[in-house]
């Protein structure tokens, strides 16, 4: 599994893919970045 991060809200999640939005606040893919481990 990968790390998300979205810059607006800093939530970290996890998924195989770039999730479309950000599950907490909806912001769109061009807001959320891979975390390096």
């Amino acid at each position: 599994m990968k790390k998300w991060k979205c810059t607006v809200c800093g939530e970290i999640f996890e998924a195989e893919t770039k999730p479309a939005e950000c599950p907490v606040c909806g912001v769109g893919p061009e807001m959320i970045e891979e975390v390096a481990e």
